[in-house]
């Protein structure tokens, strides 16, 4: 048999013959049919060449139609159709994230294009193509829902593209043009044709054919559908839920949003609020278009009670846009929440038959008519609620908002809205007789008025009473001109609009913190202050004290202890130290303090600084270390003030710690000058310690540690150069007093800058700085007479007052006070006006007295120092109990001491507010 490979034309004969064989048989039976398969089997495998040598034969067996060879220019527009329809897909599925990858591939494939073409007119399916895109965009954008429901990689790709076609159109004209020329012809077929004219082959293009096909299609349809509409033809309409809507079926009542004002009715109104009330805390409900929703309705309302029932549910959802602890509240929503609370007073004063329910279920609403004829109704809200929740939202505000810019400013401005809601709140509920929750808003009004000087509240209250007397004007002008209040509702339209159109060409994404902080309070002050409202007109020492009175009355323990430290902080304020030291001693707070919330012992703790600032400005240095010393005792100062966080190796805090440690930070614009607080204690410290380590009796003796740390420190440096802060002046002043050199020490402690920040004019300054100058040379004289009495046998008077430019008098009560004291030993000669001194050489016994005591100071401050290592800084105090209190440990410390206070919850005396004023 020959190889299959040398075969001659005898297969392609019997190949021939056997299939027509086969065909000519195909209808004689199975026999018949099975013999022929038998036979063409045969004659494949006995004759015929190989497959791989017959000539043209695989090719045309392979392929079912016949090979189309295409240009370079026919493959790309190819590429860019197959692309075109890949994103018409994905505009289908609203996959933004794979049509902003398409998209750039569009356009490298649109430059290969125009590459092969030798360059030439853009294609026009090109731009139909980027038109409904861009028509897929705006839709989308339109449906705020449906963005909502987007992921946030998919919303995120979604703007993206869209400022990225937007910016593809504004850069390039032909591309604007081309736009333009789709959208006006989204069915044009000319580019079509005049590709097809460049190029006799694109002619055969499929793809081109099954376009026009497709166009023609939807030509046909649409002329159908047309026809069809106007025919009858038995077709009934189906809504939504698949009911067939019958032609004799009753019309829906109106909607309230799309009826006309006049023709609301009460009951139009209440249906729109019980959907919305049902609608609110569903997923996918839209906040923002429930506020906008809200705030129409309320508008429209037929009567006062079902304002207020909708004002209600407005503040209630405008307090829903903010759902995290987190974040505050935006301040355009603040201040309209505010208007709207204003509001609501205003309507429940005009119509007195209107009671706002909070603890217990109201009555049974009456019928609409008897609530329009006056019948009285009750409704449930608390006003307390919502005004202490804006209390609380303001706080969160202050504390977000970076103090050094215009916006922490604007957002102060707007504490004056809420002293005139709180006013009116405690007016409203002392009407009522609900004297707990009075004293509840009272405390939360005098907390926003106790910090105030008096200057500031009266540039306070004039900016206010400016503005309200401005939103008065504007509305008696716009009710007695129709033609002003449209003119000014279509201004206020158009700023609305061009709010939102810039919104959309700069995107949310693109701003960065403080650009959204600038528009927010920019919105925010756009905003009017509401009308018919009057600021306080009482002076701030008053208000104090009314307010003041009303808590010690009818508040609760935590409330007077609150308020008795207000009273004390502004007493300080205002330098009336003694007033503010009697109310601390007659109420006992340094005694309770450990039990109270750590708010409390915030507050305390400012009250105290400030009563400390106040002693100092009158000259009670004594007086004033003794309030700042617990307060500096521990290092932590930032953390009791409620100033700051100190970061420490020794005490590590966990995310949430870090959290409440935050969230209790005080306002800037209510914090303490730190560093004139500093300057303050150091100084007395200085008055008071540099004598002691003068004397060797008496230097073991030292109750400042703290103090006298810093000194050793001081002293043990090799090298000090010139004083920079205020720690290094008043180190140096200090290292002058020991030396002798008073006059050094002066210029140090009154060259220092912070003396400046000192309440009052120059006058009250200077008065202060005399005072430190004349008890500096008063110190510096007994420093002197303590370091160096031992090389003196007797000294005159007037060298001492020559000395320390002292009188003589003075000089002379000085050193009487002193051998008094047993602080020195010796006589004053009055004849001779000279101090006689007496040399007694200590005894054995004393020397060693004397040697020991310097030893367990040294051990006692070893020990301090071991356990700082441990336990931190101020750790040693921690094991410092007093037992008489009786109150286990730590009982009867004061609130600066520490830092271990816990805040325990415990209760003050109600003393029925002993130790207030009047």
């Amino acid at each position: 048999m020959a190889s299959k490979f040398w075969g001659g034309d005898d297969s392609s004969g019997s190949d021939s013959d056997s299939s027509s064989s086969s065909s000519s048989s195909s209808g004689s039976g199975s026999g018949s049919s099975s013999s022929s398969s038998s036979s063409s089997s045969s004659s494949d495998s006995d004759a015929g060449p190989s497959k791989y040598l017959q000539a043209g034969s695989s090719s045309d067996s392979s392929d079912d139609g016949q090979r189309v060879v295409r240009s370079a220019k026919e493959k790309r527009f190819i590429e860019v159709r197959a692309t075109i329809d890949e994103m018409r897909n994905k505009i289908k599925i609203n996959d933004w994230m794979a049509l902003q990858t398409l998209f750039d591939v569009l356009n490298k494939r649109l430059e290969k294009v125009m590459r092969a073409q030798g360059g030439g007119a853009i294609p026009g399916f090109y731009f139909r193509a980027l038109a409904s895109l861009d028509a897929a965009i705006e839709s989308t954008f339109a449906n705020k829902p449906a963005i909502k429901k987007m992921s946030s990689t998919n919303a995120k790709a979604f703007n993206s593209i869209r400022q990225r076609l937007k910016k593809h159109f504004r850069d390039d004209p032909v591309m604007a043009a081309g736009l333009a020329r789709a959208k006006e012809h989204p069915d044009s077929t000319e580019d079509e044709a005049s590709d097809s004219d460049s190029d006799g082959d694109s002619s055969d293009d499929e793809a081109a054919k099954a376009e026009k096909a497709e166009k023609r299609a939807r030509k046909a349809a649409e002329k159908a559908a047309e026809a069809g509409a106007d025919a009858d033809d038995g077709f009934a309409v189906v809504g939504k839920k698949g009911q067939v809507e019958k032609p004799g079926a009753p019309a829906k009542p109106l909607d309230v949003m799309k009826c006309p004002k006049e023709k609301v009715t009460y009951e139009m109104v209440d249906t729109k609020l019980a959907e919305l009330i049902a609608s609110r805390g569903k997923k996918g409900t839209d906040r923002h278009e429930n506020v906008e929703t809200l705030a129409y309705v309320a508008t429209v309302a037929t009567c006062a009670a079902q304002e207020i029932e909708v004002l209600i549910m407005l503040i209630s959802a405008q307090f829903d846009i903010s759902g995290s602890m987190s974040t505050h509240m935006p301040i355009p929503i603040w201040k309209k929440c505010v208007n709207n609370l204003l509001r609501i007073d205003s309507l429940l004063k005009q119509n007195p038959q209107i009671t706002l329910v909070e603890t217990t279920e109201p009555d049974p609403k009456p019928s609409p008519d008897d609530i329009k004829a006056g019948k009285p109704v009750q409704l449930w809200g608390s006003m307390c609620a919502f005004c202490e929740r804006l209390d609380d939202e303001y706080f969160k505000s202050m504390q977000s908002i970076d103090p050094h810019t215009k916006e922490y400013v604007l957002r102060m401005q707007d504490e004056a809205l809420f002293i005139v809601l709180a006013t009116e709140m405690v007016s409203y509920y002392e009407k009522r007789g609900d004297m707990e929750t009075t004293a509840k808003l009272a405390l939360r009004l005098l907390e926003h008025l106790y910090y105030k000087p008096e200057p500031a509240y009266v540039a306070l209250k004039t900016f206010a009473e400016g503005k309200l007397r401005d939103a008065d004007e504007l509305a008696a002008r716009l009710a007695a001109d129709a033609a002003a209040a449209k003119a000014a509702a279509d201004e206020k339209a158009r700023l609305e609009a061009e709010r939102a159109r810039a919104a959309e060409e700069e995107g949310d994404e693109y701003l960065d913190d403080e650009d959204a902080d600038e528009a927010e309070a920019k919105e925010a002050s756009e905003i009017p202050y509401p009308t018919g409202q009057t600021f306080p007109a009482m002076p701030l020492p008053d208000t104090l004290k009314r307010l003041s009175l009303l808590i010690y009355r009818h508040g609760d323990g935590r409330q007077k202890a609150r308020a008795m430290l207000c009273e004390i902080f502004n007493d300080g304020l205002r330098g009336d130290f003694r007033h503010g030291r009697d109310l601390m001693l007659m109420s006992r707070l340094q005694e309770n303090i450990s039990q109270m919330d750590i708010s409390t012992q915030i507050l305390f703790n400012r009250a105290m600084a400030q009563l400390g600032l106040a002693s100092f400005r009158l000259g009670m240095f004594a007086e004033a270390q003794a309030c700042l010393g617990e307060l500096y005792l521990g290092g932590r100062v930032r953390e009791l003030l409620a100033q700051g966080v100190t970061q420490s190796r020794f005490h590590e805090r966990s995310v949430e710690q870090e959290k409440l440690e935050r969230r209790r930070q005080m306002p800037f614009h209510m914090h303490i000058n730190l560093e004139l607080l500093e300057s303050v204690h150091l100084t007395c410290s200085m008055l008071q310690e540099t004598p002691y380590m003068a004397n060797s009796m008496r230097r073991a003796r030292s109750s400042n540690k703290p103090f006298a740390r810093l000194v050793d420190n001081y002293e043990r440096q090799t090298f000090n150069g010139p004083p920079e802060n205020v720690r290094d002046h008043v180190m140096a002043a200090t290292r002058c007093m020991l030396n002798g050199e008073w006059r050094r020490a002066k210029d140090f402690i009154l060259g220092l800058e912070v003396w400046a920040l000192l309440p009052g004019d120059g006058d009250d300054r200077a008065k202060v700085l005399d005072a430190v100058a004349e008890r500096l040379k008063e110190e510096a004289t007994r420093t002197y007479l303590f370091q160096f009495a031992a090389q003196y046998n007797s000294v005159s008077l007037e060298v001492i007052s020559d000395m320390f430019d002292l009188p003589v008098k003075s000089a002379y009560g000085l050193v009487s006070r002193m051998i008094i004291d047993e602080e020195l030993r010796g006589a004053c000669d009055e004849p001779t006006k000279t101090v006689v001194m007496a040399h007694v050489e200590p005894s054995a016994l004393q020397r060693l007295a004397m040697t020991f005591a310097e030893k367990c100071a040294v051990l006692l401050d070893a020990n301090e120092r071991a356990l700082e290592l441990h336990v931190g800084t101020g750790g040693a105090q921690l094991f410092d109990y007093e037992e008489e209190s009786g109150g286990g440990p730590g009982s009867n410390r004061r609130g600066g001491r520490g830092g271990g206070r816990g805040g325990r919850g415990g209760d003050w005396g109600d003393d029925d507010g002993r130790g207030g004023r009047g």
